[in-house]
């Protein structure tokens, strides 16, 4: 605290003493024009000090009412108005930040700053012209400002006068030299208006002018390759790399010369030996990785994509992003195993990074890897405990272990961060019934479910789960119908909804009605619930055998519900 307040103080003193001594200037300046008395000189230097203390503590409203006390005492100083304007300036004031710049500049014509000031005023009020013209009187009026042409030519450009902002960057150029920064201004001028060969002319007399500087030679290979020079950007590398053989960004220039001409394996060479040359940085190889991720799934660049992921890692071995990166590329090659690998040794490096830990847990979840999802969630949850999405990940692991009581706390918990997201908080709150089912809650489950319901009466999933947990308790039946009639109408061939309906039918002793709707799916589909509860409805209606049959199909297909060994063994019907 006491150090910035010095800072602070130390930047006070040198910037009042400037515009002290401006002020000192002027009054001596305008003598014949006002004639201060020493009260009104006392009053004008305090309340400019005092407003100056206030302008670099940042109170612009007390310094305002400094300033114009000052300029009460002394009206013609160029410093207070200046100050004024400087303030209503950040305030987006155009119009009185101009007006008190203009009266300093009328006070003061010999202080570039106060022409500055008032151009950029004019910038911001889009007046462009009016800005040109200001930057011209600095430029005429005052010696040694030749550095304001850059700002001249941008205004240039702005308004479309291309060859006024190049007459501008070559007066900078003559007198301070070649320079990066405005070569390139120059080259943009001249591609705006087709002129490629002057351009480039341009890139070669800063190579010239630079001769060591090899990141110069690279600009202008970019420029020719852009344009579709191959050959001249070829040979400007070539003569690159025989200077510098393990110039990192010339291979990877190469390779992309021989892409453009077609030579596909010669470009992966080189591209791959970029790649391991020491010289590319890691966020080279990142930029490069990602627009390459962005084209898959391509067969055709999978391979290679692969092959520099690996690279990168083995190249970067301590770089969280190498490895975030790699699994990427590994989960859309729907490696999973593998990408949670590398996913988990990412996190390793730096467990900060919300994105991968989300990856984490769709992946475990992808895999049903329930265990290793209730861990990650909860390490994510100890770096982001206010993201719902983990609570979400959490309770899942447990209810998917049938732990209910964990899953429901889980689920409460992401229920709460999600008032304001509905589609989670519907989520929430169906996954909340589920689990208070398992717990053989029911009343806590109903009253789940019916809120979804309240608040989303169309929300099918929700209708079907619900009225076949009614079927299974063998409650509210009539309603559970009603529920499931909703859907199947909606969704009239989907396997798992006719499953719930045929379901209650059954619970509704309507066997013949079920039967029908078991004998539309059963033999089509892959569910082993399905084709046990259709052995139970035939079992039923006195077909014993037929029953017995598709309880072992049901057993071979997985199913480990209660009873379903006892019926197998007793040929007989539990529930």
């Amino acid at each position: 605290m006491w150090h910035n307040l010095t800072i602070k103080a130390l930047f006070f003193t040198f910037l009042l003493l400037n515009l002290a001594s401006e002020a000192q200037f002027l009054f001596f300046k305008k003598k014949k024009a006002i004639e201060l008395n020493k009260t009104q000189k006392q009053d004008a230097e305090y309340t400019f000090s005092e407003g100056m203390k206030e302008y670099i503590l940042e109170n612009y409203g007390k310094a305002v009412h400094y300033f114009e006390k000052s300029l009460q005492a002394n009206p013609t100083s160029a410093a207070t108005n200046y100050m004024l304007a400087q303030i209503y300036f950040k305030q987006r004031n155009w119009y009185k930040a101009q007006s008190y710049s203009e009266k300093a500049l009328q006070l003061n014509d010999q202080n570039k700053y106060y022409y500055q000031l008032l151009a950029q005023i004019y910038e911001q009020k889009q007046d462009f012209n009016e800005a040109i013209k200001i930057y011209q009187a600095l430029l005429k009026k005052i010696p040694n400002t030749v550095e304001f042409n850059y700002e001249l030519g941008s205004m240039y450009l702005t308004v479309n006068k291309f060859d006024d902002a190049l007459k501008c960057y070559d007066k900078i150029e003559k007198v301070y030299g070649m320079s990066e920064e405005i070569t390139t201004a120059k080259q943009q001028i001249l591609l705006k208006n087709g002129k490629l060969d002057e351009a480039l002319k341009e890139g070669k007399k800063l190579i010239d002018a630079f001769p060591d500087e090899s990141r110069y030679v690279m600009l202008q290979v970019e420029l020719l390759l852009n344009n579709e020079k191959y050959d001249d950007a070829l040979k400007l590398v070539n003569q690159l790399l025989v200077k510098e053989p393990e110039n990192a960004f010339g291979i990877l220039a190469l390779s992309d010369i021989y892409r453009a001409k077609g030579d596909t394996n010669q470009s992966n060479k080189l591209l791959m030996q970029a790649f391991k040359n020491p010289n590319m940085n890691m966020d080279a190889k990142l930029n490069i990785l990602v627009s390459k991720i962005r084209q898959l799934p391509n067969d055709g660049i999978k391979k290679q994509c692969l092959e520099l992921g690996k690279e990168l890692v083995k190249s970067h071995p301590t770089d969280s992003r190498s490895h975030a990166v790699y699994a990427d590329i590994l989960a859309i090659d729907t490696q999973n195993k593998e990408a949670l690998q590398s996913y988990l040794k990412s996190i390793k490096l730096d467990n900060t990074q919300y994105k991968i830990w989300q990856q984490i847990n769709v992946l475990d979840h992808e895999l049903q890897l329930y265990d290793s999802m209730m861990v990650h969630s909860e390490k994510a949850l100890e770096v982001f405990p206010n993201q719902n999405i983990f609570w979400f990940y959490n309770g899942l692991a447990y209810q998917m272990k049938k732990d209910y009581k964990k899953s429901t706390v889980a689920f409460e918990e992401g229920r709460k961060l999600s008032l304001n997201d509905r589609p989670m908080l519907l989520q929430f709150i169906t996954m909340l019934g589920d689990s208070y089912n398992g717990a053989k809650d029911y009343k806590k489950s109903d009253e789940a479910f019916e809120e979804v319901l309240r608040l989303d009466n169309d929300n099918h999933l929700v209708m079907n789960n619900y009225s076949y947990y009614l079927s299974v308790r063998k409650e509210r039946l009539d309603y559970a119908k009603k529920l499931s009639e909703k859907v199947i109408k909606e969704y009239p061939d989907n396997a798992t909804y006719l499953d719930t309906y045929a379901w209650i039918l059954y619970a509704l002793k309507d066997y013949k009605a079920a039967a029908d709707i078991f004998e539309k799916i059963v033999d089509k589909s892959d569910n082993a619930t399905i084709v046990e509860h259709y052995g139970d409805v035939l079992y039923q209606l006195g077909k014993k055998e037929q029953a017995l049959s598709y309880w072992k199909k049901a057993k071979e297909m997985g199913e480990i519900s209660e009873f379903l060994d006892r019926k197998i063994t007793d040929n007989k019907l539990y529930e």
